[in-house]
Formats: structure tokens, sequence, C-alpha cells
């Protein structure tokens, strides 16, 4: 009998340790993946920022590669809101982050700029220069 209980305890805690990984793992991979509410309106952004000057004026000087979309609520007081959504705009310099102006995202503004891997590293792909 003594046997059966501490197997009993060991997959008990097993169990508990699994159900809290998946539990946390799961939790963080929703603070920055993408729900299908989030993909309509990060569609529609995406739209907004390719109809954009700022966009035009971008890809009129630098060879555009990619255009991904993003989502951060990891660490925030409002998970819902709409200044969480990034479109980022890689092209061989740097990569351009557009968020939303306003709340009720009314237009889109290039509001940061980071490393772009097309300064040092060739595309995945063999694209063609445009240009």
């Amino acid at each position: 009998m003594q046997k059966k209980s501490k197997l009993i305890f060991i997959l008990l805690v097993i169990s508990l340790v699994l159900n809290l990984y998946f539990g946390i793992n799961s939790y963080i991979k929703s603070t920055y993946t993408p729900s299908l509410d989030d993909q309509e309106i990060l569609g529609e952004m995406t739209k907004m920022v390719i109809e954009s000057e700022q966009y035009q004026e971008i890809a009129s000087r630098e060879t555009v590669y990619a255009i991904n979309q993003g989502v951060s609520r990891f660490n925030v007081a409002n998970p819902s809101s709409v200044f969480h959504y990034e479109i980022y705009v890689r092209t061989e310099k740097q990569t351009y982050i557009f968020n939303c102006t306003d709340k009720f995202c009314a237009n889109v503004s290039n509001e940061g700029w980071t490393y772009s891997r097309y300064s040092e590293e060739k595309p995945i792909l063999p694209l063609k220069k445009t240009n």
C-alpha cells in the first residue's frame, strides 16, 4: 500500500508541474502572438501603412524586403489597447516600426526604428532588387 501512495503522489506532482509549465507557456505566448481578432486589426493597419506617405517615402529610397505584423501585450496595464499593435517595414538599412497615432487608430505613423537583418545578411529568399 505504501508503494501505491508514493506512486500516486509522484504522478500528482508530475501532473501539477506539467500543467503549471503549459499554463505559463500558453500565457506568455498569448502576450505576443496575435489572435484572429488581432490579425484582422493588423491586416487593416498594414494596408494603412502601405498607403501612408511615410511608407511611400521609405519605399522610394530603400528596398523593402518584408512587412511583418506584431503585437506586444507583455507586462502592460491595458492589453487590449491598439497601441500594442506594430507593423515592421524591413529594408536593407533598418526596420521601421509603425504604430497607431490615437486610440481609434485613425492613422498610423513611423514611431521607431531598429536594426535590420538585411543590412549585414542576405535575404532568406533569392529576392531581386527592384530599384
